[in-house]
């Protein structure tokens, strides 16, 4: 009743008294539109008093949010009890229309700056040794595996050079800051551009887990070839890439059929 329930009001006792069971539906306390408690002790007599202000329906129960007639849904509760903050200017790397859900996680998460690279576990004394997993003998932190290490290094300039991109490459925050400016809009450059980039740190990242966690490892031209595989597959599921001539050689680069996209 009121946002309570009526054995957290009244106790055990009553649904006792009431000569309910505990999994009793309200409707047994209904009788020709009315409510229709037994009258068999105060409290329960109390009971239906004080119900009598709240409307019985005929139709079938519904949940509200917010107010009577404003249908319920998980977006409307999220925004309801989040704190909004300001747009980011990373948003549209990560939450584009042609994303991978695991990777774009992956990807937020190293631009929270939340993976636990070794320096932090050797802080936390998880570890002894942060060195890098890709033994360059240098401290594994965020930034060296993004993209300082020669091997991170190696894979990314690949990567760059099959976007049509040539380019020294940059320390992390500053590639981040040039691929949003430079992969603006949904058009078949832009929407390659995010997805390698994304791609490419999901699976730099678990390669670096493999090392870690598994004693496995990828040489860089299949981590390469895993990412062109990704990106190609995703690009080919797409409905939505307007294709012209001048796209030719970037479809060539990551194998991506003209034919399949477009269709």
């Amino acid at each position: 009743m009121y946002g309570e329930s009526v054995h957290a009001l009244y106790g055990h006792r009553v649904i006792y008294d009431a000569g309910l069971g505990t999994s009793a539906l309200v409707k047994q306390v209904i009788l020709e539109g009315r409510w229709h408690w037994p009258q068999n002790s105060c409290q329960v007599i109390e009971i239906q008093s004080r119900v009598q202000d709240i409307r019985i329906s005929s139709s079938s129960d519904c949940i509200f949010w917010d107010s009577p007639g404003q249908t319920f849904s998980t977006h409307k509760a999220w925004n309801g009890i989040r704190c909004p903050s300001s747009e980011v200017p990373w948003y549209s790397l990560v939450w584009h229309p042609l994303r991978i859900p695991k990777h774009s996680f992956c990807f937020w998460l190293a631009l929270r700056g939340a993976h636990k690279t070794r320096d932090k576990l050797r802080v936390a004394g998880s570890i002894l040794s942060a060195a890098c997993v890709f033994n360059c003998g240098e401290e594994e932190t965020l930034e060296h595996l993004f993209f300082s290490c020669p091997f991170s290094h190696s894979v990314w300039t690949t990567v760059l050079a099959m976007c049509n991109i040539v380019r020294p490459t940059l320390p992390w925050t500053e590639e981040i800051d040039w691929m949003t400016h430079h992969s603006l809009g949904q058009g078949f450059p832009a929407s390659v551009r995010k997805l390698a980039f994304v791609v490419m740190v999901y699976n730099l990242w678990t390669e670096r887990n493999r090392r870690c966690f598994h004693n496995l490892f990828l040489p860089g031209p299949e981590v390469i070839k895993k990412i062109r595989q990704e990106v190609a597959w995703t690009a080919l599921s797409s409905r939505k890439m307007q294709l012209s001539e001048r796209h030719h050689s970037l479809c060539t680069n990551w194998g991506v059929s003209w034919q399949g996209l477009s269709r």
